[in-house]
């Protein structure tokens, strides 16, 4: 019996996340080319993928931040 709050948790969790999945992309993405507007890039480097990953991490932190401060959001 105690595995159903678990579960439904869980898709609630899914069901939250892919409904922000394209705001985290859109948000990365502006992040990640405010870091890199300054830089030649031609081919991905290490220093672009880092800031990719870095970006994203940032704009999901932004969300769940959001998201707890605004409930109904």
């Amino acid at each position: 019996m105690g595995t159903m709050p678990r579960r439904e948790a869980r898709e609630e969790q899914a069901r939250v996340n892919a409904k922000f999945v394209s705001t985290v992309v859109i948000a990365a993405a502006i992040i990640v080319a405010v870091r890199l507007a300054r830089e030649e890039i031609a081919q991905p480097t290490p220093r672009l993928l880092c800031s990719a990953g870095q970006s994203v991490s940032l704009a999901r932190t932004i969300l769940n931040e959001v998201l707890r401060r605004f409930p109904g959001a």
